[in-house]
């Protein structure tokens, strides 16, 4: 769809220390082969807090840099891809966020469960729900996850070519702001669902560890009868979604400055999404996703508030944000920086 009239406010990511990778080499954690093919140089842990606070932090900063009041917020949905502390409890904030004045936020809060596209999902809803009412003066979005033990091995639990990092990103969209939201639109490919299920049995309750290379596994068994391969048919919706969300945003590949795609290794960035695109790595914010690793549903945010902090984005730039979730669904987000914020570089 295209946005017009709305803009990003404000903008925050909460990322813990991050750990070395070479130590899980060492300790037998993290495979010597992977580490050399995904050239991570380190990934974010969060030690001490759990999803829903690092998001509450985000977004009380984030608030703060847009100057909204908590009670100007008509919506606030918050997306993640893993567990966020505590069964059969609405995970989106620990507590509502006060902003820079009075007033708390007692909009609808919503979950968005679309994993790792989900925050630029829960982007492209609320774009929605301002536009169908122009009294709505802002919405806010938030994506926070944390990848432990015993449940979730961040080095080993996804496919080869993708290492967890924890950390949290909020984003404030707006009538106003310092980047105008042109467009954000979403495709998706609902016979690629069975890729994070495999033959897994449905259970009566949590508690088994995430799998996916054996889900994976079991999937492609039985893929011979999908029209064309699975590397095939997941390039094919993510140029989809790409020039889909350029058409609606009148601009074409070159008009990009940068892009903000999931922080997974370097060798499946290039050959799985860069190269298909025909773009070099150079014009990803690749630099910053190695040392954070991939941080659920929050990468793209992270990465551009990443850009506006550091000043390597600034006015009249063009950024397309790229999120791509099992399910599968690849959702894009093209925006432009109108002018400087006061916390950018």
């Amino acid at each position: 769809m295209r946005c017009d009239g709305l803009f990003l406010a404000g903008l925050a990511q909460r990322i813990p220390a991050a750990v070395d990778v070479d130590g899980a080499v060492d300790d037998g954690r993290y495979d010597p082969a992977d580490r050399k093919a995904d050239a991570y140089a380190s990934v974010a842990v969060a030690d001490d807090e759990a999803p829903p606070e690092m998001a509450a932090a985000a977004a009380r900063l984030a608030l703060r840099r847009a100057e909204i009041p908590p009670s100007d917020v008509a919506l606030l949905l918050h997306a993640s891809a893993w567990f966020q502390g505590v069964d059969y409890w609405p995970s989106r904030l620990v507590r509502a966020p006060r902003g820079p004045r009075r007033g708390r936020l007692r909009a609808p809060a919503l979950d968005v469960q679309q994993m790792c596209a989900g925050a630029l999902g829960a982007l492209e809803l609320a774009a929605s729900y301002l536009a169908a009412d122009a009294s709505r003066a802002s919405a806010l979005v938030t994506t926070a996850d944390r990848f432990t033990g015993p449940g979730f091995d961040r080095w080993r639990g996804d496919v080869r070519g993708i290492v967890y990092g924890d950390g949290a990103a909020a984003a404030v969209l707006a009538r106003g702001g310092f980047a105008r939201l042109l467009a954000v639109s979403t495709v998706v490919d609902t016979a690629l669902e069975g890729m994070y299920r495999g033959d897994e049995p449905f259970a009566a309750a949590p508690g088994r560890p995430v799998d996916v290379r054996a889900r994976r596994a079991a999937f492609a068994a039985h893929a011979r009868r999908l029209a064309g391969s699975l590397a095939e048919r997941t390039t094919s919706g993510l140029s989809e979604a790409v020039g889909r969300t350029l058409d609606e945003a009148g601009l074409g590949l070159a008009d990009v400055s940068r892009f903000a795609f999931p922080n997974v290794g370097l060798h499946v960035l290039r050959t799985r999404y860069a190269e298909p695109l025909g773009l070099d790595v150079e014009r990803t914010t690749w630099e910053w996703g190695r040392r954070t690793g991939h941080v659920g549903a929050a990468d793209q945010l992270t990465g551009l508030t990443h850009l506006v902090e550091t000043g390597q984005a600034g006015p009249g730039d063009r950024v397309l944000l790229v999120g791509i979730g099992a399910g599968f669904a690849w959702t894009c987000a093209a925006v432009e920086i109108t002018e400087r914020p006061g916390w950018g570089g």
